[in-house]
């Protein structure tokens, strides 16, 4: 009696990978999905002065805090507005978080130069190790 087992090494070579790429798309759709996106914070009632040698003078890291400084000298961080003793307060805990943060001030053009001196003054007495005026290149 021979007893033969058929061979499936013949259905064994063909891998189905129809189930391992559903599987695929399913984790880019979830890392898509759930990524954060850094928004960068621009305020639209700021108006630059421009840089006449066309350098910039900041570089974007992740370590930044932004102070905008409106015309009419209003202070706003984050998309609220802020008095003087509010930005002291804001600064000396972004300090206290991360003591090697960087200030980028972003003052109108047209605001008076006493509202930058004092934000500057603030970061000064609070101890940010370095702050930045912000101003537009031309492309």
């Amino acid at each position: 009696m021979n007893c033969r087992r058929k061979s499936s090494s013949q259905e064994g070579d063909i891998i189905n990978i129809s189930s391992m790429i559903d599987v695929m798309f399913i984790l880019i759709i979830f890392f898509l999905v759930t990524t954060t996106f850094k928004e960068e914070e621009i305020d639209h009632m700021v108006n630059l002065p421009v840089d006449a040698r066309n350098q910039s003078l900041t570089q974007s890291t992740g370590n930044l805090a932004k102070i905008n400084i409106r015309e009419n000298g209003s202070y706003v961080v984050m998309g609220q507005q802020f008095t003087e003793e509010q930005v002291s307060e804001w600064t000396k805990q972004q300090v206290d978080k991360k003591p090697d943060i960087k200030v980028l001030i972003r003052c109108d053009q047209d605001a008076k130069h006493l509202y930058l001196a004092n934000v500057i003054s603030i970061c000064r007495s609070v101890g940010v190790p370095k702050a930045n005026i912000a101003v537009k290149t031309e492309k």
